[in-house]
C-alpha cells in the first residue's frame, strides 16, 4: 500500500472539526475544571512551601487555598493524572471520528496501562529530543517530528511506549518536511492566539480581581487550546494511515 500524503490544510481544518463539536465542548470543559484545580493545588503547595522555607514570605501572588501541604501536592498529583486521562480520551475521540457522544470504553480501556505508557513515553520521547539537540539541532528537529504521534498510538493502540516510538517513526518517514511545515503553523499560529488572550484577559483580571486570579486565568486560557492541536494531529494521524485507523478503533 501506498504511503498517504500529508494535507496540511485539511490538516488544519479537518482537526478544527473534530474539536468543534459537542464531544469537544465537553472535553474542553472537562479539560479547564481539570486545570483550575490542578492550578490551584499546585500553587498552594508552592506557596506553602515557600512560607514554611521563609516565613517572612507573606505576599505570595498566587491562586491559594489555605490547606496543608500534603493535600494540596496530592490534589495536584491526582489532577495532573487525570488531566493526562482526559487527553488520552480526547484523543481516541478525536481519531474515532466522534461528535455527539463518546464511546464509554474510551474512558475505560486499559486505561491504567495506557496512562502509565503515556507518562514513561513522555518522559522517553522529552528526553529523546533533548539528546538530538544537545548533539546537534537538526537530530532533535528530527526526533520531535519522528515521534510526534507516540501518545497517538499509544492511546488509540494500546501500545506500549516503545512500540509507539518504533510505529511513530514508521508512520512519519517521509512526511518530516509536512509535518514540521504544520508544527510550524502550530506554533507561531495558534500559539499566537491564546498568547494574545492570555496578556490581555491577565491584565484586564488583574487590574479588577489582582495578581493571583491574573495567574490563574493566565493558565487556563491555553488549554482549550492544547485540545485544539490534539485535534490537529488526530486528523493527520488519520490522513497518513487512511482507512486503517477506522477497522481498528
Amino acid at each position: 500500500m501506498l504511503p498517504m500524503a500529508l494535507r496540511i490544510g485539511s490538516s488544519l481544518t479537518g482537526g478544527v472539526s473534530r474539536v468543534a463539536n459537542r464531544n469537544g465542548a465537553a472535553l474542553i470543559s472537562a479539560y479547564v475544571v481539570l486545570g483550575l484545580v490542578w492550578q490551584v493545588a499546585f500553587y498552594s503547595a508552592f506557596a506553602t512551601w515557600l512560607q514554611e522555607a521563609n516565613p517572612e514570605m507573606t505576599d505570595i501572588p498566587l491562586p491559594t487555598v489555605d490547606v496543608p501541604i500534603a493535600v494540596s501536592a496530592t490534589v495536584a498529583i491526582f489532577a495532573l493524572l487525570l488531566l493526562q486521562v482526559a487527553a488520552i480520551v480526547s484523543i481516541r475521540t478525536f481519531v474515532g471520528g466522534y461528535t455527539d457522544e463518546i464511546p464509554s470504553e474510551y474512558y475505560t480501556r486499559n486505561i491504567v496501562l495506557v496512562l502509565a505508557n503515556a507518562l514513561v513515553g513522555g518522559l522517553a520521547y522529552g528526553l529523546i529530543v533533548f539528546l538530538g539537540t544537545v548533539l546537534f539541532i537538526i537530530p532533535g528537529l528530527i526526533a520531535y517530528v519522528a515521534f510526534l504521534f507516540m501518545l497517538v498510538y499509544i492511546a488509540v493502540e494500546d501500545e506500549n511506549f516503545v512500540a509507539a516510538l518504533r510505529d511513530s517513526w514508521h508512520l512519519t518517514r517521509c512526511h518530516w518536511t509536512p509535518l514540521f511545515g504544520l508544527l510550524l503553523i502550530i506554533l507561531f499560529g495558534l500559539s499566537l492566539i491564546p498568547g494574545i488572550l492570555s496578556a490581555v484577559l491577565s491584565f484586564i483580571v488583574g487590574a479588577y480581581a489582582g495578581r493571583a486570579m491574573s495567574t490563574l486565568v493566565s493558565g487556563v486560557i491555553t488549554l482549550p487550546f492544547s485540545l485544539l492541536v490534539l485535534g490537529i494531529l488526530a486528523e493527520a494521524f488519520v490522513q497518513l494511515r487512511g482507512d486503517e485507523v477506522t477497522s481498528e478503533l
